[in-house]
């Protein structure tokens, strides 16, 4: 439509999927939305049609308002719709739904299969939520803007709670009652179990005995004793009835004084004054520091006073130990535990003037990000981190140029073999700090004559590769791109390139029969394709027959197979 468009990337990759001398060779026809012209004669442009082109495309056109729908059998024709597009309903998709429904059954008009404005969708219809539209044992959802079941047991009258991201009773059915969690999640149980009178809990039964009251609940609407829990209060029992309970435990952060909880110091979980000194315990995030008879409740994360930058939580039971690091932190170690930013975080690598371009795959194929040049030029990538520390590594301005023993050179960065990440892509490094055995999981390849100066190893699935040598002796080394594992690659050709050859492909793309090439290959039975569009190996059960499968043992003939998905390289384009 008046541009050019990758097949291998979006917006482009989502109408074609293959592309050959500007033109779309493979319409993305999944999902239904987008159907190949099949014309003796294609004018460019016009391979892929839209279900909702009501157009002219040498002989074909799709249906207007259509979202989803079957290609023509016949020229000229027109497809058949199947969704219509939200609003329209109608074998034609020219009538309009009804009400105030937002889409509709393409049969029907007016069944509601989404709402308009305000409304939700309860049997079908559109309905308010005043007046309880939704009816007992439902309530008006505003995520999904439907009349949701409210899914507890017992319960009769729900609504829906922001904080809970989901329905709260109301009333239960007879003769259950509400009970209200901390986290303020209902129930409807019996009043059996709440707690009985003269007895601790964590709830109290109200005075008509209809309500099972948290410990802390204060706003409870009923008047008169024997409804008015206590402030912060985190267990308690009622002596009679007609007196409301008498707390018996606070929640962290407070102590109990004359009847009421009072606030302990700032951050501090158990003390028995307000006063930091009777403190015992911080609350979570924080660490009780003592220092002489002085005490203070410190961020676990504050490194001027001995916490550990970025981390969440810590114990300080004997020894300061974190136990859990911030997010767009990675804990590392044991003893002691760091927590190092990881490049999800735009500061981890010095801002944009750093870069987060290593690539690390562990064994199940997840892609981890690493710096690979630092933004302070004071600091260099070791193990994926921006540290002011080298580790005898050779590094300046911001990158590494070789590594020490026990250190191998990736991407700009030297990394430690015998710990994560540098343990996902080798092995065994030689004493020039060159990785010579790749990890076990094939993932990587060792690259061919590599020195101290260069990258010594590579993803199998890296097609944009590296270099090794200098000036007249450069040779270069490439993956394949969807590429699981692979061998190792033998000597460049005259003109100094040389890939890996695969061994088998990333899930949903079959190995071509060179193992020079991973496609997209949508051929039925087929187990090795070629990038023309032609099978060249079955699997069981099939035998090849003109760049197709058939099944073997049967009459069941694969001949007219269509549709035939290839994706290729991302540099294939189509206008």
């Amino acid at each position: 439509m008046g541009g050019c468009y990758k097949a291998g990337q979006a917006p482009g990759s989502e109408i074609c999927t293959a592309a050959e001398g500007g033109r779309c060779t493979t319409c993305k026809t999944e999902g239904n939305y987008i159907f190949q012209n099949t014309a003796t004669t294609v004018t460019l442009g016009n391979e892929c049609i839209l279900c909702s082109d009501a157009t002219d495309k040498d002989g074909y056109q799709g249906v207007e308002n259509c979202n989803k729908c079957t290609a023509p059998n016949s020229v000229p024709g027109s497809a058949t719709c199947n969704t219509c597009k939200a609003g329209f309903s109608g074998a034609s998709c020219t009538t309009p739904c009804g009400g105030s429904c937002a889409s509709c059954d393409k049969s029907n008009e007016n069944t509601c299969t989404s709402c308009s404005g305000s409304k939700y969708l309860k049997d079908s219809q559109c309905v308010e939520e005043a007046g309880n539209g939704c009816g007992n044992g439902k309530y008006a959802d505003p995520q999904s803007n439907t009349c949701a079941e409210c899914g507890i047991t017992d319960c009769d009258t729900c609504t829906y709670d922001a904080a809970l991201q989901g329905p709260k009773c109301l009333t239960c059915t007879s003769p259950k009652m509400i009970k209200t969690e901390v986290d303020g999640i209902t129930t409807c149980v019996a009043a059996a179990q709440c707690a009985t009178l003269s007895t601790d809990g964590t709830h109290f039964l109200n005075q008509a005995k209809n309500k099972c009251l948290l410990c802390s609940d204060i706003t409870t609407d009923d008047s008169g004793n024997g409804n008015t829990g206590v402030a912060n209060c985190k267990t308690c029992q009622k002596a009679a009835d007609n007196q409301n309970p008498t707390c018996s435990a606070c929640l962290d952060g407070y102590f109990s004084a004359s009847g009421a909880c009072t606030k302990c110091a700032a951050n501090c979980a158990t003390c028995t004054s307000n006063q930091i000194d009777t403190c015992t315990a911080c609350l979570p995030g924080f660490f009780l520091k003592t220092d002489g008879l002085n005490k203070e409740c410190i961020s676990c994360g504050d490194t001027a006073n001995g916490g550990i930058d970025g981390c969440a939580e810590c114990s300080n039971a004997g020894t300061f130990k974190c136990t859990k690091c911030k997010a767009n932190y990675k804990k590392s170690g044991s003893n002691p535990v760091t927590c190092t930013k990881v490049c999800e975080d735009p500061t981890a690598c010095g801002g944009t003037a750093g870069s987060c371009g290593a690539i690390v795959i562990n064994a199940s194929g997840e892609m981890t990000y690493y710096c690979s040049l630092c933004g302070d030029s004071n600091q260099f990538p070791i193990d994926g981190i921006c540290t002011d520390q080298q580790q005898q590594n050779t590094c300046a301005k911001g990158v590494c140029t070789s590594c020490t023993t026990g250190y191998f050179l990736y991407m700009g960065g030297c990394y430690k073999v015998d710990q994560e990440p540098g343990s996902l892509m080798c092995s065994k490094a030689t004493t020039a700090g060159v990785c010579d055995t790749p990890n076990a999981n094939n993932r990587y390849f060792a690259v061919p004559g590599a020195k101290a100066t260069d990258q010594s190893v590579l993803a199998c699935e890296n097609p944009f590769g590296t270099t090794t040598g200098s000036n007249s002796d450069i040779k270069a080394y490439v993956g394949v791109e969807g590429c699981k594992t692979c061998e190792t690659p033998t000597a460049p050709s005259p003109a100094g390139m040389a890939a890996a050859k695969c061994t088998a492909c990333d899930e949903g793309k079959a190995l071509t029969g060179s193992g020079y090439g991973c496609v997209t290959c949508s051929v039925p039975g087929c187990s090795a394709c070629r990038a023309d569009n032609a099978c060249e190996a079955c699997s069981d059960g099939y035998r090849l027959e003109g760049g197709t499968c058939v099944r073997t043992g049967g009459n069941l003939s694969m001949d007219a197979i269509a549709g035939i998905s290839v994706t290729k390289s991302s540099s294939a384009l189509y206008c």
